[in-house]
């Protein structure tokens, strides 16, 4: 391939993937959940191209894709006691929490937001590129505003060469995850997956 054509390799290549991997590329890979798209946190360039890439309004915001709690700790200023019994309880998974930022995330990845949506997918293949690049910035590989992506070929068809970096697997669970955040002193739940309010609410009683 030449070298302004999207690479594509293989879920157990990740290691010979990142060979290839720049800080300004962007990256699509499979989660737990469904594909997703990603860059280095920190490069204005790559996040810039995200967007771009999704045709996604510039007011809303990315998530941070985080390998464990160590690196969410670098994104986050602080845990809530509520918030940690959930990510106790259900990540690595399909849950999204809502915390203050860090002073060191860029605005540009929360649209001038002080609070960002942190996750540890549970899936190999995003935690060996995470693990290797740090936390990502992400959102789902699909166009803002259309349905969620599950596999490597839609993301190659709808997305195309905007993409620099594919790894092709599975993504597992299909749905979108859970996001959280504490209001008013209380868990608020923003959009709700397979982890349910009901089963929050049992971890929280």
């Amino acid at each position: 391939m030449g070298d302004n054509m999207t690479k594509v390799f293989k879920e157990d290549e990740v290691i010979e993937a990142l060979k290839h991997y720049q800080k300004e590329n962007i990256v699509s890979f499979p989660t737990d959940t469904v594909y997703g798209i990603g860059a280095n946190l920190f490069n204005n360039q790559a996040i810039h191209k995200i967007y771009v890439t999704k045709h996604r309004p510039g007011n809303k915001p990315l998530a941070v894709l985080c390998a464990d709690k160590t690196q969410m700790l670098e994104v986050v200023k602080e845990i809530p006691i509520e918030i940690e019994k959930l990510i106790n309880r259900f990540m690595p998974g399909p849950l999204t929490v809502i915390l203050p930022k860090k002073d060191e995330v860029p605005f540009f990845v929360t649209s001038n937001l002080e609070t960002v949506g942190v996750r540890i997918p549970n899936h190999p293949a995003a935690i060996e590129l995470l693990k290797t690049i740090g936390p990502m910035a992400t959102t789902s590989a699909n166009l803002s505003g259309c349905d969620s992506l599950n596999e490597a070929k839609d993301v190659i068809a709808i997305l195309g060469e905007d993409i620099d970096i594919i790894i092709e697997g599975e993504t597992q669970l299909k749905v979108p995850s859970t996001v959280v955040e504490i209001k008013n002193g209380k868990i608020n739940i923003i959009r709700e997956g397979l982890i349910t309010k009901a089963m929050i609410e049992e971890i929280l009683k």
